[in-house]
């Protein structure tokens, strides 16, 4: 949120729109080229190489379709950062801010439902049995896009500036209250299930027993790919909703130097980014959390590209 102030103009950090424009132009540029791109790829794995569906997957294809949909709006935001003006109407501005929330939220429950989902496959893979039916999840999927849906819907109702967009014009408190409800429900708590899952996961690889050799290199690569899953999703979502709380809560407090007020803000600038680059890792997140996808994956390349040898023979 951190830009939906309304008081930024009363900072003096006169070079942020500046700042913001050196940084999200050539950011969203790269991540609607990457995301685009890997999310179209990956639902075309999803939809047409898995010729059964698994829970697993249902929620990936969620999770793709949702990151699909908000990298179609970047280009928006392009125009806009570049503009330095908004020329547009006033509900693409809202909806766009509503989009980034949307997908951003929806993303951080689809990562912890695939993270609720590998605990009860490994942890409780006989009495959980009956939440990991693909019924099961494909409803919990639609309670999820509904839930989101729903909670944001405040984000329709904000008032941007005149010829500004991402800028509004409500009260800090309004603003401030919007920010500690989603990041108790939207943040906070999925974060807490999220890492509870994996660790107890990665405590229930190191007891179990492994006889073989192969069991046991298996079970140290699942190990490894836990813990990349893991640093994907603390690197992006922490950082930037502890920066964003830090700069309302500034905002608030008038006492403030200007300068620190002036780094939090670009310091936000950064690490909406790396929010927003979400789309272009989720694939990545695919391939380490999920080995149908990695060997749907591999199949695929090895397919694409096993005529080249024979057809640069041929020229």
């Amino acid at each position: 949120m951190n830009n939906t102030s309304n008081v930024e103009n009363n900072s003096s950090c006169e070079s942020i729109y500046n700042f913001k424009a050196s940084i999200y132009v050539p950011s969203y540029i790269i991540i609607f080229i990457f995301g685009f791109t890997e999310n179209l790829f990956c639902l075309y794995v999803f939809l047409k190489l898995y010729k059964k569906k698994t829970a697993f997957s249902i929620v990936m294809v969620n999770l793709a379709i949702s990151d699909l949909l908000f990298v179609c709006t970047l280009p928006w935001r392009v125009h806009y950062y570049s503009e330095n003006i908004w020329k547009h109407s006033h509900s693409l501005c809202i909806f766009l801010t509503y989009a980034l929330y949307l997908n951003m939220y929806c993303s951080i429950y689809f990562l912890t439902l695939i993270s609720i989902l590998r605990y009860f496959a490994i942890v409780h893979p006989i009495t959980c049995l009956k939440f990991r039916s693909v019924k099961c999840v494909q409803i919990i999927c639609i309670a999820i896009w509904m839930f989101v849906g729903i909670a944001a819907i405040p984000f329709l109702s904000l008032e941007n500036k005149k010829k500004r967009c991402f800028e509004f014009n409500d009260s800090t408190a309004v603003i401030f209250t919007m920010n500690l409800f989603s990041l108790v429900l939207g943040f906070i708590i999925p974060f807490f299930i999220f890492n509870t899952c994996y660790i107890l996961v990665i405590k229930t690889l190191l007891t179990s027993e492994a006889n073989h050799h192969n069991q046991k290199s298996s079970r140290s690569k699942a190990i490894v790919r836990i813990i990349v899953v893991m640093v994907i999703f603390i690197t992006g979502f922490p950082v930037y909703h502890v920066l964003r709380t830090v700069y309302l809560a500034e905002i608030q407090n008038k006492s403030n130097p200007v300068q620190v007020s002036c780094f939090v803000q670009k310091s936000a600038v950064v690490t909406l980014c790396q929010v927003v680059m979400n789309p272009c890792l989720d694939p990545v997140f695919y391939y380490f959390a999920a080995e149908s996808f990695r060997d749907k994956l591999r199949s695929t390349v090895k397919n694409t590209f096993k005529g080249c040898p024979a057809l640069m023979h041929q020229n």
